[in-house]
């Protein structure tokens, strides 16, 4: 099957491409990190809820749940509602936030998966150019 071939180049490049892209993953995740504090610390006490009931903020990991699901844009109004109805000004905090992670991160996150995969890429198909030359 001359598709079985393309699959397998496409999973060794994206094997050789997790471990160049760990540092900015890692990056991603740790300003991710800190965010969530900031608001686990800001929210924690303030006795609101979330749009299903569940206490808003509540824990940390709860919190870094919620700001990283948000980073994914699924529930991006949810998760600042409650905030926003108690003080607008609130909003001011989770737009800095998805502007930071969703507009800048991730198109960072995106252009550097995409470098090195066609780095990657590009070196496979030179190897495999560099084979065929050998047996021919």
């Amino acid at each position: 099957i001359p598709e079985g071939r393309q699959i397998r180049r496409a999973f060794r490049n994206i094997r050789r491409t997790i471990p160049e892209i760990s540092s900015v993953l890692i990056l991603f995740l740790l300003v991710i990190f800190l965010f969530s504090m900031m608001f686990y610390k800001l929210f924690k006490d303030k006795g609101m809820t979330k749009v299903e009931g569940t206490p808003y903020f509540q824990n940390f990991f709860d919190s870094y749940w919620d700001l990283y699901v948000l980073v994914t844009t699924a529930n991006s109004p949810d998760i600042m509602m409650p905030a926003y109805d108690q003080y607008a000004f609130y909003s001011i905090f989770f737009i800095v936030f998805e502007v930071v992670c969703v507009y800048i991160f991730m198109s960072i996150f995106l252009a550097v998966v995409y470098n090195n995969y066609r780095k990657n890429l590009k070196t496979e198909v030179k190897d495999a150019i560099q084979r065929k030359r050998e047996l021919i």
